[in-house]
């Protein structure tokens, strides 16, 4: 019988979020598919405890800097020590270092691209300095395969980053439906919230940073006085956090709009809401949408990113256009006041995740993927 795999995941973020989350299930899955894998974090983050409780060895290892040439040398003595197979990296960061690291002649080497590539977190347009182009050649160069878990990211590999059409695999983001289809005291949520049985409520769960809050409360302004029943729920916390407080006071919807800071019981909010918004300037392939439509939320979302991928625009949400708040009012009027499309949207979008994007399809694809690369 041959040994099980070893893989080592690579991750270099300093919070939480859906990429750490999706890596942490992924994980899970692997174990029970025999897999042994490792991971190497830095150790002083507070979400290494959840890989500990999932019974993942972690090893503490940090990038400090995009040119952190020691950390290199730190994978290495990892990957060697531990008879890596595969090692998988997450970050950009982890990718310039244990993907180097990684090429030791017997060690498999892939990363998976979870947002846009290059991307100017402040501009949003796609960078093409000396760090882009490094990274870049360490992409081409460095990796067996590099996963794409969007068409939209596959695309910027192959036309930004120069990355060979064979070395590209497009494997989506998966979740386990279950928590967002269990059974849920919907009413008692609401009321936890001061919101009523009559009202509608819009939610939107992310990182209050580059989610799009700013135009969500922009679009609550326009649409309160057509749309009085509405409610907006911010789930979530973030560095611009009070920015988006005192837009809410200066708009002067404070009165509809609730800001929860982080809620760890994600699948009770949406059983409790009407609406899911996601008003993101920049991303991969959405996990909050996932769970949404699994909780058979109609969804409203940018165009950006997988989003267009996940949303059939008009079947199971509507898209519009990023940093557009006028065109962001626009579809969620469309929403709010029509509750047999909620409800038709909804539905079709369950149908959609429980079809295309579970969780055991994720981590099937994965661990055939890792079989494939060391078998080559």
């Amino acid at each position: 019988m041959p040994e099980p795999l070893t893989v080592l995941m690579v991750h270099n973020y300093s919070s939480w979020g859906g990429n750490l989350a999706t890596v942490l299930a992924l994980c899970a899955g692997l174990r029970e598919h025999g897999v042994n894998v490792l991971a190497a974090f830095p150790a002083s983050q507070p979400y290494v405890a959840r890989f500990l409780d999932a019974g993942i060895t972690v090893f503490d290892a940090e990038v400090r800097s995009k040119w952190d040439v020691g950390s290199v040398a730190r994978y290495r003595r990892i990957i060697r020590k531990n008879r890596v197979d595969v090692v998988h990296t997450h970050t950009r960061r982890a990718d310039m270092a244990a993907g180097i690291a990684g090429r030791d002649g017997r060690t498999a080497t892939i990363t998976t691209h979870h947002g846009q590539i290059n991307l100017d977190g402040t501009t949003f347009e796609f960078k093409n300095d000396i760090s882009a182009r490094v990274y870049n050649y360490i992409l081409r160069k460095f990796f067996a395969v590099n996963v794409a878990v969007s068409e939209e990211i596959a695309h910027e590999l192959y036309e930004n980053c120069g990355v060979p059409v064979e070395r590209i695999r497009r494997i989506p983001n998966g979740i386990d439906p279950e928590p967002f289809t269990a059974p849920v005291n919907r009413e008692a949520v609401r009321a936890e919230y001061g919101f009523a049985p009559g009202h509608v409520v819009v939610t939107l769960v992310g990182s209050i940073d580059r989610k799009g809050h700013r135009e969500l409360t922009e679009a609550v302004a326009v649409l309160r006085s057509d749309f009085p029943d509405a409610r907006y729920l911010y789930v979530g916390e973030g560095p611009r956090e009070r920015e988006v407080a005192e837009q809410v006071s200066l708009l002067g919807v404070g009165d509809v709009v609730r800001m929860t800071g982080f809620v760890d019981d994600v699948p009770a909010v949406l059983a409790a809401s009407d609406v899911f918004c996601l008003p993101s300037y920049s991303e991969g392939l959405s996990i909050s949408v996932m769970e949404a439509m699994a909780a058979g939320l109609p969804v409203a979302a940018s165009r950006v990113g997988g989003n267009p991928e996940l949303i059939i625009d008009g079947e199971t949400g509507l898209i519009f256009e990023s940093f557009d708040p006028g065109d962001l009012a626009d579809k969620l009027a469309k929403l709010l006041g029509n509750t047999e499309a909620r409800r038709a949207m909804g539905e079709a979008g369950r149908r959609r995740v429980l079809s295309e994007f579970t969780l055991d399809d994720m981590v099937r694809r994965y661990d055939d993927m890792y079989s494939e690369v060391v078998k080559n």
